[in-house]
C-alpha cells in the first residue's frame, strides 16, 4: 500500500528583496511540492512563479516597508494568522517567524531552517543598543534578553534545526547549546550551466563580438566584472564602486532592486561615469547571461551568514572575487574558483580590491572556469534536495 504523501507548508518571514532567502524557500517549496507561506510578498522581490514554482502561495499580508515597525507587523501576523499551519503534517520555518510554532501542533513536524541565530539578540547586541539613549540600555538589555529566552524556548519546540553553513551551525551551537545538520542553500546548477566548457562563446547568449546579449541589450562594455547583490550596507557594494571610480579603464556592472535601502545614495555617485553601469531587476534569464558574460564577479560583504550569489557565479562558470572570512572560505577555492581578498581595514578595502583586479589576467580568470562549474556542483539542487528529503524521511 501506498504511503500518503504529506502535506508540507513552508513559511518564510517576508519577500522583500531578491535575495538568497527568497530564492531558497521557493526553490525548498518546489521540490517538496510544498505550499509557500510568507509574512508578505512584494513586488521588488522574486515572483515565485519566477523560479518555476507552480504551488499554492499563500500571503499573511500586505507589504511592509518601514523598517521601524515592520518587525512588529510581522511578529502579529505569525502570532495570529498561521492557525491554518495546523493542518499541515510537515511546517518548515525559515528566517524570522518562529513566533509562528505557538499556532502548530505537537503531531505536526516542526523544522526550522536557520540563516542566522538573530544578531540583535546575540552577537551585534552591542551594536543593535548603541540605537538607543544610554538611560535606555538597561531597559533594552532585559527586552533582548527576554527575546533570548523565547528563542531559545522555540528552538527546543523543533523537530529538527538545519543551519547554512558551519559558521552558522557554530554559532547557533555557541548561542543556544542546540545541535543542528548543515543543509547548504541549493542553485539550480543546470540552469546556470554554460552550454561549453571550451569557449566563452554561446549560440543562445553571445553575439560574433563575444558580448552577452543582455549586456548588448543596456548598452554596456563587453569586458566587466559584474555585483549582483543587493544595495545595502552590509554588501559594501559602495566599496566595490568606490574602487571603479578610481580604474576608469575597468568596467563594473551591478544590478539592484527598487526596493534596496542605498539604491538612491550609489546611483548618485555613479551618474556620469562611463565605466560603471548600473541595471535594475533583470529577469533571471538576463541575471544568468550576464553572470556568464562577466569576467567575474565581486562579492565581498561584511558579516555574511551565507550568500547565494558566489554559488551562482561558480555555477555558470564565472570566478568570484570574494572576502577572505567567514563562509566564504568555505566555498571559493583559492586561486582555483576565485580571489579571496584578505579582510583589511575599512580604508585598505578600495586598495585590496584593485590589486586583485589590475593583477590578474583575463587568462587566469578564464582558467578558473572548470574549477568553478565542478565546486558549484557541492551546492547544487540536486545535492539538496536528497539530503533535504532524507533528513525528513520522505
Amino acid at each position: 500500500m501506498n504511503q500518503q504523501k504529506p502535506k508540507i507548508a513552508i513559511l518564510h518571514d517576508a519577500f522583500l528583496y531578491r535575495g538568497g532567502g527568497e530564492r531558497l524557500v521557493t526553490l525548498m517549496a518546489k521540490v517538496l511540492d510544498a505550499d509557500l507561506v510568507s509574512g508578505f510578498f512584494s513586488d521588488g522581490s522574486f515572483d515565485p512563479r519566477e523560479l518555476g514554482f507552480t504551488g499554492n502561495i499563500i500571503s499573511l499580508g500586505k507589504p511592509v516597508f518601514a523598517k521601524w515597525y515592520r518587525h512588529a507587523i510581522l511578529k502579529y501576523r505569525f502570532l495570529e494568522k498561521t492557525r491554518f499551519l495546523a493542518d499541515y503534517d510537515i511546517v518548515i520555518l525559515s528566517g524570522n517567524c518562529l513566533d509562528a510554532v505557538r499556532n502548530i501542533p505537537k503531531t505536526t513536524k516542526k523544522i526550522y531552517y536557520c540563516h542566522t541565530p538573530p544578531r540583535y539578540i546575540f552577537d551585534f547586541r552591542d551594536r543593535y543598543m548603541s540605537r538607543f539613549p544610554k538611560w535606555l540600555h538597561r531597559i533594552a538589555d532585559k527586552v533582548l534578553d527576554r527575546e533570548a529566552r523565547n528563542y531559545t524556548r522555540q528552538l527546543s519546540m523543533m523537530d529538527h534545526i538545519f543551519t547554512n553553513s558551519q559558521n552558522v551551525h557554530d554559532r547557533l551551537l555557541d548561542f543556544s547549546s542546540f545541535e543542528s545538520e548543515i543543509l547548504y542553500p541549493p542553485t539550480d546548477v543546470s540552469r546556470f550551466a554554460p552550454k561549453s566548457f571550451t569557449e566563452w562563446q554561446y549560440d543562445s547568449m553571445t553575439d560574433s563580438t563575444n558580448t552577452c546579449k543582455t549586456v548588448k541589450l543596456w548598452n554596456c562594455r563587453s569586458d566587466y566584472f559584474l555585483s549582483f547583490a543587493r544595495l545595502s550596507p552590509p554588501k559594501r557594494i559602495d566599496i566595490i564602486v568606490d574602487a571603479f571610480l578610481q580604474m576608469p579603464e575597468q568596467n563594473l556592472i551591478f544590478t539592484y532592486g527598487k526596493n534596496d535601502p542605498m539604491k538612491d545614495e550609489i546611483l548618485k555617485k555613479i551618474k556620469w561615469k562611463v565605466n560603471i553601469r548600473a541595471i535594475e531587476s533583470p529577469n533571471d534569464d538576463q541575471l544568468i547571461e550576464l553572470i556568464q558574460g562577466a569576467t567575474a564577479t565581486i562579492y565581498i560583504p561584511i558579516d555574511e551568514d551565507f550568500g547565494m550569489s558566489p554559488v551562482e557565479s561558480m555555477s555558470c562558470g564565472t570566478p568570484v572575487i570574494g572576502a577572505n572570512e567567514w563562509w566564504l572560505k568555505e566555498t571559493i577555492i583559492q586561486s582555483k574558483t576565485g580571489k579571496l581578498i584578505e579582510v583589511p581595514s575599512s580604508e585598505k578595502w578600495i586598495e585590496n580590491l584593485k590589486q586583485i583586479i589590475e593583477n590578474t589576467t583575463q587568462e587566469e580568470w578564464k582558467s578558473m572556469k572548470k574549477d568553478c562549474i565542478k565546486q558549484a556542483q557541492n551546492f547544487s539542487l540536486d545535492t539538496f534536495e536528497k539530503k533535504l528529503k532524507s533528513s525528513l524521511h520522505i
